[in-house]
């Protein structure tokens, strides 16, 4: 379920030479590290990696991120399990100059793939809490749809499409990956917080659960057009649908006569909740639940 994560630590005894700046590769703790220009050309840190995972090193703080599936597996499109978590991060950990475990965690990605038509969900998104998704593109075509917060993201792409793109690997299914990432504000700062501040915390099965479990909420959370029948909606309700899903007259309505949109949306959710075809929604949802059942037991 894990994909990429981030995390920090401060090395204490760093060799004096990380301080000094100077434009030349250092080797030290079984890496070779590269320095790292701002656009001034001045050296600001250093960097180096393990496999697919990136290190670098400002001044004495040392990030780890990237996808932990993928240096254990090579890729996400497969499914990744809570043991095969256990087994990353222990790999990762007996191989970096640092205890991983005890690292502070900056940010958390968690994801799912199932076989879907990605064209299909996504055309189907309406908002999430008023706020409207935005497309993911690559190569001049719209291959995903995403909700940008300030401290969270959530996605879905066409899988298949992106490995092709990316890796130049073609995979057979039409395979569609959903990702929620946040980082440590959106998982801890929050009324029922969800305790994540070290890597530690990745490795409690009652974490993974709840993680598990909030990506299957913000995706419930969000409001879908399903298969909406436009010959049952009266004058009124027609007009109430158009004008909620124009970007132009729904942000003008919100900006300008806030007390009317409240009114609008609350009556445009229950023409949703009438309309609504709950099994066709459900289809992914229940998809979802079976991959984070399946990761989370095995």
């Amino acid at each position: 379920m894990y994909d990429t994560i981030k995390s920090k630590v401060t090395i204490d005894n760093l060799p004096n030479i990380f301080y000094a700046g100077k434009l030349q590769n250092i080797d030290w703790a079984g890496f070779l590290w590269r320095p790292i220009q701002n656009k001034k050309a001045f050296v600001i840190g250093y960097k180096t990696e393990l496999q697919n995972i990136h290190l670098k090193l400002y001044g004495s703080e040392l990030q780890i991120e990237n996808s932990l599936q993928k240096f254990l597996m090579g890729n996400n499109y497969q499914d990744f399990t809570f043991t095969q978590v256990l087994t990353a991060l222990d790999t990762l950990n007996k191989q970096l100059p640092i205890d991983f475990y005890k690292t502070t965690l900056l940010r958390a990605d968690i994801g799912f793939v199932i076989n879907h038509d990605t064209a299909q969900e996504i055309n189907s998104w309406l908002d999430y809490k008023g706020k409207r998704p935005l497309p993911m593109i690559k190569n001049n075509r719209v291959y995903g749809s995403e909700f940008r917060q300030t401290n969270n993201k959530f996605k879905v792409y066409d899988k298949t499409f992106e490995a092709n793109k990316t890796s130049g690997v073609k995979l057979d299914e039409q395979l569609m990956r959903v990702e929620l990432k946040g980082n440590n504000r959106y998982f801890n700062n929050r009324k029922n917080p969800i305790g994540i501040y070290t890597v530690q915390d990745l490795i409690d099965p009652i974490k993974y659960k709840l993680l598990a479990n909030e990506l299957l909420n913000f995706y419930s959370a969000i409001k879908k057009n399903g298969n909406f029948d436009f010959s049952k909606c009266s004058t009124k309700e027609t007009r109430l649908y158009g004008y909620m899903n124009c970007n132009v007259s729904n942000k003008a309505m919100k900006q300008y006569h806030k007390e009317t949109y409240k009114k609008d949306r609350s009556q445009y959710l229950k023409l949703l909740a009438k309309h609504q075809d709950l099994q066709a929604e459900n289809i992914v949802l229940e998809k979802l639940k079976a991959k984070a059942y399946y990761s989370i037991n095995n």
